[in-house]
């Protein structure tokens, strides 16, 4: 079965893997088999819009970075809904998934209609259990699963943090932070110029831009630390 959003565009150029690889190495030097997700900085989640109480952001991170370090690591759709109703704050057993249209993210995004969400995300989470997702860098498989849940567009709150978290247990598994949208107005543009791309089949913008948000993110974690190892001397 092919993934969606799976062509030639979405081969590694070998530049940012490499990069990656060298801050993750640096990383291990200093923190040994610690992971890197553990790592994980509040302020380094932009919410793109959408208002998740603090409390509720770090409980939904925590989830993933769990979740991402167990023996069998997985991630299944009854986690992803767990995930959209700690980030809502609602009760379990609430409804979760979209009854409505949602709002449209690109020009070019055509959401299904809500009465076959539940279909789409079983195929969705089969897609992602094939060979051909598991030979792929981590930083792209976050990138299918993010870019998928964006185009089913299964939550009508929390649509794209939860989507960012559930892309963020494959980097996390992958040794690697939970993806970040950087803040700036220049990242940002950059952002949405990605993603306006991947809505036309050209994903490998997205995977670039995830791939230097983590290396930010470690370089950032790795500076905080350093800053606070000096200061208890």
């Amino acid at each position: 079965m092919e993934l969606p959003i799976f062509n030639d565009n979405l081969k590694s150029s070998g530049t940012w893997t490499t990069e990656l690889a060298r801050e993750q190495a640096n990383w291990r030097a200093r923190h040994g088999d610690l992971p890197v997700g553990l790592g994980f900085v509040e302020g380094e989640l932009v919410r793109l819009g959408e208002e998740a109480e603090g409390e509720r952001l770090r409980a939904a991170a925590g989830l993933v970075s769990g979740w991402a370090c167990e023996p069998v690591a997985r991630f299944d759709q009854d986690r992803l809904l767990e995930l959209n109703r700690v980030l809502r704050g609602l009760e379990p057993g609430a409804p979760l998934l979209r009854t409505g249209e949602p709002t449209l993210l690109s020009e070019l995004h055509d959401p299904a209609p809500a009465r076959l969400l539940p279909r789409l995300l079983d195929l969705a989470f089969d897609w992602f259990t094939t060979e051909g997702f598991a030979e792929l860098h981590p930083v792209e498989q976050g990138t299918v699963v993010y870019l998928r849940l964006l185009d089913l567009s299964p939550f009508p709150e929390m649509l794209e943090t939860t989507a960012l978290l559930a892309a963020g247990f494959h980097t996390c598994r992958g040794g690697f932070p939970l993806l970040a949208i950087n803040a700036g107005e220049v990242d940002s543009t950059r952002y949405r110029q990605a993603l306006e791309a991947a809505f036309r089949m050209l994903t490998q913008p997205l995977v670039e831009y995830f791939a230097d948000s983590l290396i930010h993110s470690m370089k950032q974690t790795m500076k905080q630390t350093n800053i606070s190892d000096q200061e208890e001397r």
